[in-house]
């Protein structure tokens, strides 16, 4: 049952909803559903069940949980926990300068734990599926009420051996891009995401735009 829309972005819409089961059985959770218009594009749809099929597969502290992947009137629809927090880019801005390196530090060296863990998982055969998500920047970073750190969004995520069904599109936020991200014909690897997380270092040490 939907209780209220968190948000959407170009493709996907995400709404906070109840899960009903036996015996009165309650559970928030989080649903990224595909904009209805949108269901019957084979390349968005492609797109977006690639992202419910990796995100499926990850299982880490530091990065959301899927805990199920279906259908609503013909359009996929992702099943996530709910995480009672906010995303460090809306921490930041709340702060006011407040936000201390020490606790800056804590929040990504959390979050590269998250990244590190996606970066080395493996098929099931033991292949390497080197992962890149290529969208890390503070707005895919959760920290929750309790202090817990939160990778989000693997919608962008790239894995080897895997090309994009859109050539010449920009992907991720252009601000925490590494350059290799700029160019078509490179193949980005892990250090991408790690760059990414290098920038908000950055940007938490000097207090300032990078």
């Amino acid at each position: 049952r939907l209780l209220r829309e968190l948000g959407e972005g170009g493709t996907a819409q995400v709404f906070l909803a109840v899960a009903h089961g036996p015996e009165g059985f309650e559970k928030l959770v989080v649903l990224k559903r595909l904009k209805r218009h949108l269901a019957n594009d084979p390349e968005l749809r492609e797109s977006f069940l690639h992202e419910a099929q990796l995100s499926a597969r990850l299982n880490h502290p530091n990065v959301v949980q899927v805990n199920e992947v279906t259908e609503h009137e013909g359009v996929p629809v992702l099943v996530m926990e709910w995480l009672e927090g906010r995303p460090l880019s809306e921490i930041v801005l709340r702060a006011g300068g407040e936000l201390t390196l020490p606790m800056t530090l804590r929040i990504l060296s959390d979050a590269l734990v998250g990244l590190h863990y996606s970066h080395e998982l493996c098929d099931y055969d033991g292949t390497p599926l080197e992962v890149v998500h290529r969208d890390m920047s503070p707005h895919n970073l959760v920290v929750t009420c309790e202090g817990q750190v939160k990778v989000l969004d693997f919608g962008l995520a790239k894995i080897a051996g895997t090309a994009d069904t859109q050539s010449g599109v920009l992907r991720g936020r252009l601000h925490y891009m590494a350059p290799d991200q700029l160019a078509e014909d490179r193949a980005l690897d892990r250090r991408a995401d790690v760059y990414a997380v290098g920038v908000m270092l950055w940007e938490a040490a000097a207090g300032q735009r990078l």
